[in-house]
């Protein structure tokens, strides 16, 4: 198992009250997501899947929610 980061370990402790059977965590990077969703008997509780974007992002919080 590889360690993770100081960062990844406080998106952690900050969204894993929030990832609950059925509901799936996304949380938005620059050059990508990471998943958070709970864990299936015999995993992990929390499984982590990261996907990565062809382009970075560069977009204001304002801009992204402007079409909602």
């Amino acid at each position: 198992m590889r360690a993770i980061s100081k960062e990844l370990e406080q998106m952690l402790e900050a969204y894993s009250p929030l990832v609950q059977e059925g509901r799936q965590v996304a949380i938005g990077l620059l050059d990508g997501t990471v998943h958070l969703e709970k864990g299936r008997k015999g995993e992990a509780p929390i499984q982590i899947r990261v996907s990565l974007l062809d382009q970075r992002l560069n977009m204001t919080v304002d801009a992204l929610f402007q079409g909602l």
